[in-house]
């Protein structure tokens, strides 16, 4: 549904849709408030989007916000198919950046990368934090324009309605509208999360400790496994 149907939709739950005291921009605000909670509650298969990067062989360290500015959380990073990466923690990427293999990690703004093949261009999948799209197709941050859309599929969008509706109950003092309207969005987005279950990439820890190796000595590895595995 586009911005000024869900607008509409939300008006239709007011007793009194010819009262001004929400106005279209507040029940906007309440919509994108409603597609920040979907987007922080999991990660779902229509977030998943793309982009990619050229890597230069011995600069490891790229700004997310140049290459992926709404990056959630990774999925994968792609070369062609006989180069699979690994991530891994990043406290573990320096120590094992030598070692050959194709990996990457996430450290606050920066995307880490090192390959075994040298510069190129690389593919980084992940979940976006964008929710909203434009008539275009091209994805933003939040609704803005009559014309804009969710990214959540069609036939879950009737749970944004539930949201903004629910907020303006809380301003307007409908304490029992609220709980009602807010109770149906949290349903609809429990079974929209059974439909697309939260998915989330494991880090793989790459380095032990001599602990777990059984070794003396802190931060030693064994010469035939460099990577104490």
């Amino acid at each position: 549904m586009e911005l000024s149907t869900l607008q509409t939709n939300t008006n239709y739950r007011r007793r009194d849709a010819t009262d001004s005291f929400v106005s279209s921009d507040e029940i906007t605000v309440y919509l994108n408030e409603g597609l920040r909670t979907i987007n922080g509650d999991g990660n779902y298969e229509f977030t998943k989007t793309s982009s990619a990067f050229v890597y230069t062989d011995g600069s490891v360290q790229y700004k997310l916000s140049a290459v992926a500015p709404d990056n959630k959380f990774p999925i994968d990073m792609f070369y062609s198919d006989d180069h699979e990466f690994e991530m891994i923690a990043p406290e573990d990427f320096r120590k094992i950046s030598e070692s050959g293999l194709n990996i990457y990690a996430i450290d606050n703004a920066d995307l880490l990368a090192k390959t075994s093949f040298g510069s190129g261009t690389i593919e980084y999948h992940y979940y976006s934090t964008y929710m909203a799209q434009t008539s275009g197709g091209s994805w933003i941050a939040a609704l803005s324009t009559s014309t804009d859309t969710p990214l959540v599929p069609e036939r879950w969008q009737d749970m944004l309605v539930d949201f903004a509706a629910a907020r303006c109950y809380q301003k307007e003092g409908m304490i029992d509208d609220y709980t009602i309207a807010y109770s149906d969005f949290r349903r609809k987005l429990d079974q929209m999360r059974m439909e697309y279950p939260s998915k989330r990439r494991r880090v793989i820890k790459r380095w032990k400790s001599s602990k777990e190796v059984g070794l003396r000595g802190p931060g030693t590895v064994m010469k035939g496994n460099p990577l104490g595995q």
